[in-house]
């Protein structure tokens, strides 16, 4: 009977530990597929640097999010996207998205055309929160 129940109280702590909010969602709606980056950083050469190492395996699954034309995609953190603790914002409670209009970009392209191929935004909590965790692509 002690056994089951240690294995019962790990089992919740196991479950509580591993919360995943998936709320906050990325709504493309332009008429180009996009590669978006997420960041609590404003630097656009920071983004830059990102873009242009697409395609490495080390990168690519935990820098970029694909969302194609007129779809969308959640951004998932462990723990609660609301917590005032929530390490994907600044101190001043904001992210930054940058996007391209095409996930086939060369490092070329970004250099000679940063201003114009990188668009940022930034997106406060509490405009977050106002917009129920969607933020859209226009």
């Amino acid at each position: 009977m002690k056994i089951l129940k240690i294995a019962i109280a790990a089992s919740i702590a196991l479950v509580s530990c591993d919360r995943i909010d998936p709320r906050f969602c990325i709504v493309n709606k332009t008429d180009k597929n996009v590669c978006v980056y997420l960041t609590k950083d404003s630097s656009t050469n920071n983004a830059k640097l990102y873009f242009s190492e697409y395609g490495k395996v080390d990168k690519q699954l935990r820098q970029y999010y694909f969302i194609k034309s007129n779809d969308s995609t959640h951004f998932a953190v462990m723990g609660d996207w609301g917590s005032p603790s929530n390490y994907r914002f600044n101190d001043d409670r904001m992210i930054f998205i940058f996007s391209v209009d095409s996930i086939k970009l060369k490092t070329e392209m970004l250099e000679k055309h940063s201003q114009t191929v990188i668009r940022k935004f930034e997106i406060a909590q509490n405009t977050l929160i106002d917009n129920n965790w969607h933020f859209e692509i226009k």
